[in-house]
């Protein structure tokens, strides 16, 4: 058999000694999937999984960590999980080990194995932390199945059952880190986190509370209030920070806010991407998880998306 035939020799793999990474044409991976190349094409066209390595003679193959993308979407498409959801979940910023997590969390949450879902979100929140977890792996995989359900009007049972199963794995962590590391006799008062009337999107909320009790950070986590129940707990809780909660402009009620601004001294922190920039007498606006640590903890600003 001869190498220098041509569709044999387009088909071979090239070793890129600059990148020292073994780079595959499209035939070869296809293969390996057993996929049709359309079908890769199709997955490039419509999900951005494109190759992303390059010959020398600047033809695009693709490289060990795109054939593991690969892999994972067909795996996860295998087993039933939208292809739509699969890319996002494989497609997750991060290292490696926080996208493999992605992946499993969104195929656990598609097949509403709660066991399963369990498993890798303790797994996530041991291994990352709760703001690691949270940026990582907890939020790319509940926007994932968001998105899907907003884009097919199918999977509200797979949001509702899944989500559940993520805000009680987070709220058994902060209560096992309060216990652990309890607030120091001389520490502020607590953060009062409080979600808007009638704003029931709260997860973010209770990863920020168990990313403060990481932090040995007092917190009272109050859900949705209304006026007078918020008031009556900024004055009997006395809290040295309040985190007040709206992920949609619908719910993001000014009036709301003002009532806190005039109840207490303490900084009072729109949160979410509800609220309107600039709000007169507000605190710093809390946009990410990783930024509203760093402010309530007087650290230097963070960077990464809740």
């Amino acid at each position: 058999m001869s190498s220098a035939h041509p569709s044999r020799a387009a088909a071979r793999p090239v070793f890129d000694q600059e990148a020292e990474e073994i780079l595959l044409p499209v035939g070869v991976v296809a293969e390996r999937l057993e996929m049709s190349t359309a079908a890769l094409r199709a997955w490039e066209r419509r999900y951005g999984l494109a190759p992303s390595g390059r010959t020398r003679g600047g033809h695009r193959r693709y490289s060990a960590r795109d054939l593991e993308r690969l892999e994972r979407m067909r795996t996860l498409v295998r087993r039933g999980v939208p292809a739509a959801d699969a890319a996002r979940a494989v497609g997750a910023a991060g290292p490696a080990d926080a996208r493999a997590g992605v992946a499993e969390l969104t195929e656990a949450m598609h097949a509403l194995d709660t066991a399963a879902v369990q498993t890798v979100v303790s797994a996530a929140l041991t291994r990352l932390g709760a703001a690691g977890a949270w940026t990582a792996v907890l939020a790319p995989a509940l926007t994932a199945i968001g998105d899907h359900w907003e884009e097919t009007g199918r999977g509200v049972e797979v949001e509702h059952v899944t989500s559940g199963i993520v805000e009680g794995a987070l709220r058994r962590h902060a209560q096992d880190r309060a216990a652990a590391l309890p607030p120091a006799p001389d520490a502020p008062g607590p953060v009062l986190l409080a979600a808007a009337p009638a704003e029931h999107h709260t997860l973010p909320l209770t990863a920020l509370a168990a990313a403060l009790a990481e932090e040995g950070r007092a917190v009272l986590l109050a859900g949705d209030l209304p006026v007078p129940a918020l008031t009556d707990a900024l004055v009997r809780a006395r809290p040295g920070a309040v985190v007040l909660w709206a992920r949609s402009p619908g719910t993001a009620d000014l009036s709301w806010l003002r009532s806190a601004l005039e109840t207490t001294s303490a900084p009072v922190h729109p949160a979410g991407p509800g609220w309107p920039p600039g709000i007169p007498g507000a605190a710093a606006p809390l946009h990410d998880l990783p930024g509203a640590l760093a402010a309530l903890l007087g650290a230097p600003d963070g960077r990464r998306p809740v």
